[in-house]
């Protein structure tokens, strides 16, 4: 069985646990975690327990195959480079990801404890059905994550979620270095200072937040009040959070998990009171679902998405990739708009005088001159008159009778020879500019008295054996039949056009 080695990095304890894909945790250690410490003597304290981790696996006969971080910010994911968090501020530019990968030779993934908590409640707790999600660390900090359309936002520096940097006042504590941030109010370190600054005399700076928490759900006055007053700045702050993202779920981690409704109930009343109606109506405001498992999930996250967030970012990156190539090769059709629209030309005046349209290819080539075909034969637009065009694919008969007497190369030329009358217009479709048959046909078209147009690529038509060669300025097989689509309904605009100027005048 493979397993996740994973560390839940915080400002007061590190855990680190051996976890499954589904979020089943098979061995945990803990560890305090002193923020003045420097990173090695803390790395180190941390390996240790990682060694026994592995080795409690490798005797179960368990293979860990990754290792997952859950750590709070600012960081850079991606490289897993950590830049001294005020919780932890001797990590400085500390590049942990790649001191993991040194030392335990494992693919290693890095997330933000805001967006991991995210992830975890998303899938595994209270945000599971919810397709936008807000989750908030209410922890030592006060950071978040933040789920859009079912995927993680990170934004253009990894700091989206960073709410605890927020001013809500310009007095108050500081933390998050500012006074008045809304970490100052609703973080764990933030409401025990919270306290001193309203009560010094009641609550000294040595106060703890277990201490408060415990007095506060004992009904102890001063506590209920030092809460609930965070509570509201809570829910200021969550007001504007819901108006601005318009959430399904606001997920609060660790004090509200703790404190529950002592602390969610004067924040839901400031949100009512503040929000938009209906976002605040839509969106609910709850404590963390997975209660005391949260941060031991939220560690396993970073892997556990891993496989899935990178198939999607492959995904998304050859969807843009190839996006960007189809656009690229569809905007350089400007470079030979004046071949373009010569062709439309002379078309429209074929069709106008009479004349009627003979089209031909080979695989995608021959679909596209079936495609030109039902747009004259068929309709376009509104509805008008039937024009003439023949593709030279779609009569199965004749197809495999020229195929079987004369050879394959002959399939378009004899039927050109059939059907060509001087004036009309014959259209050769082939993207590498050098089809055996396209080229024996086109010859032909032009020997008797036939407007050949060659819709090809970059390579050009063999020969330049077309009084008209449009040829689009790629040399992939899919961005030319991508442009070739393209000039085929710009031609079938200018008929369509010129229908209507000859009927309306």
């Amino acid at each position: 069985m493979e397993t996740i080695l994973a560390f839940d990095i915080g400002g007061t304890k590190t855990a680190v646990l051996e976890g499954s894909h589904d979020a089943s945790v098979f061995q945990r250690r803990e560890i305090p975690t002193r923020a003045q410490d420097p990173f090695q003597t803390t790395f180190e304290r941390m390996c240790a327990q990682a060694d026994e981790v592995l080795a409690g696996a490798r005797n179960a006969g368990r293979t860990v195959s990754a290792i997952s971080v859950s750590i709070g910010g600012p960081l850079q994911i991606e490289p897993g480079i950590i830049l001294a968090p005020p919780h932890l501020p001797t990590w400085d530019r500390v590049p942990l990801k790649d001191l993991l990968i040194e030392r335990y030779g494992l693919p290693t993934y890095v997330e933000h404890d805001g967006n991991a908590g995210a992830l975890a409640e998303f899938h595994f707790g209270a945000g599971r059905g919810a397709r936008n999600l807000i989750f908030l660390t209410a922890g030592t900090g006060f950071g978040g994550g933040i789920i859009i359309d079912g995927r993680i936002y990170r934004g253009a520096s990894d700091t989206a979620g960073e709410v605890g940097h927020v001013r809500l006042a310009d007095y108050g504590p500081r933390e998050f270095g500012k006074v008045g941030s809304w970490e100052a109010f609703c973080s764990g370190a933030g409401m025990v200072k919270w306290a001193h600054w309203q009560m010094p005399g009641r609550w000294p700076q040595t106060l703890t937040t277990r201490e408060l928490v415990t007095q506060a759900l004992a009904g102890e006055r001063d506590a209920l009040r030092i809460v609930r007053e965070c509570g509201q700045w809570l829910g200021r702050g969550l007001a504007n959070l819901i108006d601005t993202l318009n959430p399904d779920v606001i997920v609060l981690g660790s004090l509200a998990a703790a404190l529950g409704d002592v602390l969610l109930a004067p924040a839901r009343e400031v949100i009512w009171r503040e929000c938009l109606p209906q976002a605040a109506a839509a969106c609910r405001v709850v404590p963390a679902q997975l209660g005391a498992r949260l941060g031991d999930v939220a560690a396993l996250m970073a892997a556990i998405s891993a496989n899935g967030g990178r198939q999607s970012t492959q995904a998304a990156s050859l969807f843009q990739r190839a996006l960007q190539d189809s656009v690229s090769a569809l905007a350089r059709l400007d470079e030979i708009a004046d071949v373009i629209e010569q062709t439309a030309t002379a078309i429209c005046d074929a069709l106008l005088a009479g004349r009627k349209v003979i089209v031909f290819g080979n695989g995608g080539s021959a679909a596209q001159a079936q495609h030109l075909a039902g747009e004259l034969v068929g309709k376009y637009g509104p509805v008008r008159r039937s024009l003439p065009c023949v593709a030279l694919t779609a009569d199965s008969g004749v197809v495999t009778c020229i195929a079987n007497d004369f050879g394959y190369d002959s399939l378009f030329s004899r039927q050109v020879e059939g059907f060509t009358q001087a004036g009309d217009i014959v259209i050769g479709i082939t993207t590498s500019g050098k089809s055996p048959n396209v080229l024996k046909a086109l010859d032909a078209a032009n020997s008797l008295g036939g407007v050949t147009i060659a819709l090809t690529g970059a390579a050009g038509l063999v020969g330049g054996r077309a009084a008209h060669v449009v040829a689009v300025p790629s040399r992939s097989t899919a961005r030319i039949q991508e442009a070739h689509a393209f000039i085929v309904h710009y031609w079938c605009d200018r008929v369509e056009e010129r229908i209507n100027e000859k009927e309306e005048g």
